[in-house]
């Protein structure tokens, strides 16, 4: 019985070593997730309000805290400390709580930035020649989304350009250069003259928002998943605990009795086996005399 008892209790060690290397992994996971989408949350953070940075920051801060909280999971798996794998399963289970409440609140968050972006866009868009930061933040999601204006390139019909600006020119309108689609280079001498054939037709508005969107539902689908293997290594930190409670206890009582054994012996060369002398009463001579 104590020889499966250890059998049982050294399944479940390797077992939460085995959940603590996937622990490190997906910490780094999560940590390499998080910085992503914050990287992309900041290339348009000009139409992005501040909460939509939060989930983002709670993800990478939950992947560094699992990351040293693993540690706890080792060490304390072992050298078999109770009190290790039990700090390790009530910090998991904290972690377990916020986890939940970043995927909560980045999927809440994505009906509140549809409604921002829209209005943030909007605004911009007429700051465009007026406004730096309005325009390096134009330039870039209409560079790298492959889109024009809000709703479509018909929105710059509103703007103005500046006398002397550069833009392009089509159809009575006058486009940002991140707006060509196609362009043809032509040297004339010592002079590259570079024309644009084609812009893009569709809106960022709907590009923005599709990737702002799939990036809240990634982070909380990767927080959900994390939270299902950390549920697992709740169960075998509290499994692993007990059972090294129980086997130290069966250890202690091992030793008493072995202990008792050994000082039986001393006292009696064969305790069993030994048979208590029967008590002989000898008269006093002086009273058998008289």
């Amino acid at each position: 019985m104590t020889q499966q008892k250890e059998l049982g209790m050294k399944c479940i060690k390797y077992m939460l070593l085995c959940i603590t290397a996937i622990f490190v992994l997906t910490s780094a996971l999560t940590i390499s997730v998080g910085t992503t989408i914050y990287a992309i949350y900041h290339d348009i953070y000009f139409f992005l309000s501040p909460n939509a940075f939060s989930p983002a920051i709670f993800v990478i801060a939950i992947g560094v805290i699992m990351l040293f909280v693993s540690l706890f999971g080792c060490i304390g798996a072992l050298k078999e400390s109770t009190c290790l794998v039990n700090i390790f399963a009530v910090i998991l289970s904290i972690v377990f709580i916020l986890e939940i409440a970043a995927a909560i609140t980045a999927y809440s968050l994505r009906n509140e930035v549809s409604q921002f972006l829209d209005k943030k866009l909007r605004e911009a868009l007429p700051l465009y020649y007026q406004h730096g930061e309005a325009q390096d933040a134009f330039d870039f999601i209409q560079y790298e989304l492959n889109c024009c204006g809000v709703d479509s390139y018909m929105d710059w019909h509103a703007v103005d350009p500046p006398t002397g600006g550069t833009g392009i020119s089509f159809a009575n309108l006058t486009v940002p250069d991140s707006c060509c689609a196609q362009s043809h280079m032509t040297v004339v001498g010592e002079e590259t003259i570079v024309e644009c054939h084609k812009i893009y037709a569709n809106g960022c508005l709907p590009r923005v928002y599709y990737l702002v969107n799939q990036s809240a539902g990634l982070l909380g689908a990767g927080a959900l998943t994390i939270c299902f293997i950390q549920i697992i290594g709740i169960v075998f930190s509290f499994s692993l605990a007990s059972s090294i409670r129980k086997a130290k206890i069966e250890r202690e009582r091992r030793r008493w009795e072995i202990q008792e054994r050994m000082i039986n012996a001393h006292t009696s060369l064969n305790p069993n086996n030994e048979k208590v002398a029967p008590v002989v009463y000898v008269p006093f001579q002086g009273q058998a005399g008289a």
